[in-house]
């Protein structure tokens, strides 16, 4: 097993999880095995279902997955002949999971909530995983362009957010509140949103075909100034209630000095 090749490796590592089996770490190459062909899979089954090629969008992560599938078995081969030059006992692959646990949930993550999931935190990676493919399949069933946004702010997070898991699972820092504790805390928030976003499919699907292109730049131009002018709006006014808060807390709080005082005297 320290003998093994770097070239051999970066060859056999074009299809992702076979170096791994070519080093012995089963384990490993089974996951990889399965992010990169369940990857392929899911998009070749999603685009024949909504008929549509939008889910061959999801072909960015192959090329990741390689990528951090290739930099996993190099970075085994390294530990494991630095471990047999020292006459330390066998690199296992239990130690080398354990060590890498960050680079496994990082690959785990280009499927966003699969990361999530390894880590034991099932609900917020299901939540997660649904998301993104829900939006991705009304995307493609209702040719909402405007969704596309979507998609990298739900990857993104749910990269760096399984990341930063990783790293206070090792460190053992107290969990900070997820996605899903902070829209049970803001029902509100998420009520209006779909509203809104039930609106727009309606307006995209029903009132856009009957108006003329003229029509439909001006409205679409009006639609995206009234969001952003409501969101501004909002945010003035929860500026200003923060600030009355503070000021009735500093006013309360010289209140109870001056009593203070003067109970002293």
């Amino acid at each position: 097993m320290y003998s093994k090749s770097k070239f051999l490796t970066f060859i056999l590592s074009f299809i992702p999880g076979l170096s791994h089996l070519y080093l012995g770490f089963a384990k490993r190459a089974l996951i990889f095995f399965g992010l990169f062909f369940g990857t392929i899979f899911g998009m070749i089954v999603l685009s024949g279902i909504t008929g549509g090629e939008i889910f061959m969008l999801l072909a960015f992560a192959l090329p990741l997955i390689w990528f951090f599938a290739l930099l996993d078995a190099f970075s085994l081969i390294d530990k494991v002949r630095l471990s047999a030059n020292s006459d330390e006992t066998h690199y296992t692959e239990i130690e080398t999971f354990s060590e890498n646990k960050k680079m496994i949930t990082a690959a785990l993550s280009l499927v966003p909530g699969a990361g999530h999931m390894y880590l034991g935190y099932l609900k917020e990676g299901a939540f997660l995983m649904t998301l993104f493919f829900f939006a991705a399949f009304l995307m493609g069933w209702l040719h909402m362009s405007m969704l596309l946004f979507i998609l990298p702010v739900v990857w993104f997070y749910s990269l760096f957010d399984a990341l930063q898991r990783v790293e206070a699972i090792d460190s053992e820092v107290p969990e900070r509140r997820s996605l899903i504790n902070w829209m049970e805390s803001h029902p509100r928030l998420i009520g209006w949103s779909l509203i809104i976003l039930g609106l727009l499919v309606i307006l995209e699907r029903h009132i856009t075909p009957l108006l003329t292109p003229e029509i439909y730049s001006y409205l679409q131009t009006a639609v995206v100034a009234v969001i952003l002018i409501a969101g501004g709006i909002k945010l003035i006014a929860g500026s200003k209630v923060e600030s009355g808060n503070s000021d009735s807390q500093k006013d309360s709080k010289e209140k109870g000095r001056d009593e203070q005082c003067g109970s002293g005297e």
